[in-house]
């Protein structure tokens, strides 16, 4: 059976996945804010990252973090550890994170534990 643009829906369905990027993580300067990026997949493979973003984080002077997912692909239980984990160490010292232009694996995430 074919899909609308006549391609098999085996290869179209093939096709998909080869757009699929491993997960990265880093943290970056927002102006004067500290941020993390994450892009890809956000899943165990990525959990490293993820561990070495919140130390980094940590070690910075209390200030609110910027957070862009806006090209997370999909998005599991440690990467919403990290956000959990951020905010609640943010909220302590009275600042916030702040939740840029989420993809929409990651604004499903969010809605789903009421960050959104």
């Amino acid at each position: 059976m074919s899909s609308p643009s006549g391609t098999p829906r085996a290869v179209a369905r093939s096709r998909r996945y080869l757009d699929i990027r491993p997960g990265e993580v880093w943290c970056v300067l927002h102006g004067d804010l500290p941020g993390v990026v994450m892009r890809g997949e956000i899943d165990l493979a990525t959990e490293p990252q993820l561990d070495n973003a919140y130390g980094e984080l940590v070690q910075l002077a209390p200030a609110d973090v910027i957070l862009d997912l806006a090209e997370v692909t999909f998005i599991g239980g440690v990467g919403l550890r990290l956000i959990v984990r951020l905010a609640a160490r943010l909220s302590s010292t009275g600042h916030k994170l702040i939740i840029e232009s989420p993809s929409r694996p990651a604004q499903r995430l969010l809605e789903l534990t009421g960050f959104a």
